[in-house]
């Protein structure tokens, strides 16, 4: 009966321990962001304009660049995806915790086309190499087509093996400046598909890999990918006015340069960058109408 007792006492004190280990657990803040006293931007003035007080560039002439073909470019008014400025702040961050569903929203299903599908779903018909069967005659899910990984290099048939990447996650976006949007610019950015490679087709187990890092965190496995991998993230930085760290800008700095990417693919045109930001403005709606 005496041991009875004594183990009865010890699991008693056992469950209110893990029980207080729970609660402090649960009621315990969130870890703080880190901070960083200086950030960095994507220097959008294109070139030949007015130099920047504090900006760092790769070069302002490449090698891989003929003469005539960088007149063209010039003409055209070329923005340098490697140039970047310099703000001596602190970087910025939100009072409000991260929260998925309450600061982006969901998959949207626009009620204005002939189809079922949300976000999801037409990114991977768009993505398909075939064409896309469905998981049933509504055609709203769809389940099976060729995809192709440029993370893992790898050919895919099942939609269960695909996650649609935020090329820029969400957290991060939020982070380095979207927590100071309003809900349909940031709903908009989770279900964009003005630029390509904003959302990507990525096999699963790769983009739980990813997370929310960026390229100081993360890189694709594929290494012949990674030039074009850094370009995008970029491009989306550009396009959505977003900031990057210290560690962002120096990961990108050693893909550059240890994979001798090739200088004149980090450029996007005035016109181009222009025409991103007026299909925001444009469908900046596109979730309110979506809301129930």
């Amino acid at each position: 009966m005496k041991h009875l007792k004594a183990m009865i006492l010890i699991m008693t004190l056992l469950t209110a321990k893990a029980f207080a280990e729970t609660a402090q657990a649960t009621t315990a803040p969130s870890k703080p962001q880190k901070t960083f006293s200086e950030y960095y931007t994507v220097d959008e003035r294109p070139s030949g304009g007015a130099a920047a007080a504090k900006s760092y560039t790769y070069t302002d002439f490449s090698p891989d660049l003929g003469t005539h073909q960088f007149v063209q470019l010039a003409k055209k008014l070329v923005i340098n995806l490697l140039k970047w400025s310099l703000h001596e702040e602190q970087r910025p961050l939100p009072q409000e915790d991260y929260i998925r569903k309450l600061h982006f929203g969901r998959w949207i299903n626009d009620p204005t086309d002939d189809t079922c599908m949300n976000t999801r779903a037409k990114v991977l018909v768009r993505d398909s190499e075939d064409e896309v069967t469905y998981r049933n005659d509504k055609k709203c899910v769809v389940e099976a087509g060729r995809w192709y990984d440029n993370y893992t290099n790898q050919e895919l048939t099942s939609s269960r093996q695909i996650q649609i990447d935020h090329l820029v996650p969400l957290k991060n976006a939020y982070l380095s400046g979207a927590f100071k949007w309003d809900y349909k610019t940031r709903c908009l950015y989770a279900n964009y598909m003005g630029y390509k490679d904003h959302l990507i087709s990525a096999e699963s187990h790769q983009n739980m890999a990813k997370g929310d890092r960026g390229p100081e965190g993360y890189l694709p496995p594929e290494l012949s990918y990674r030039c074009q991998y850094v370009k995008n993230w970029l491009t989306v930085k550009l396009i959505w006015r977003l900031n990057m760290t210290p560690d962002e800008v120096q990961a990108i700095h050693e893909v550059v340069t240890n994979y001798n990417c090739k200088m004149s693919d980090f450029r996007i045109t005035e016109k181009e960058l222009d025409e991103q930001r007026q299909y925001i403005n444009d469908n900046l709606e596109f979730c309110m109408i979506n809301k129930r």
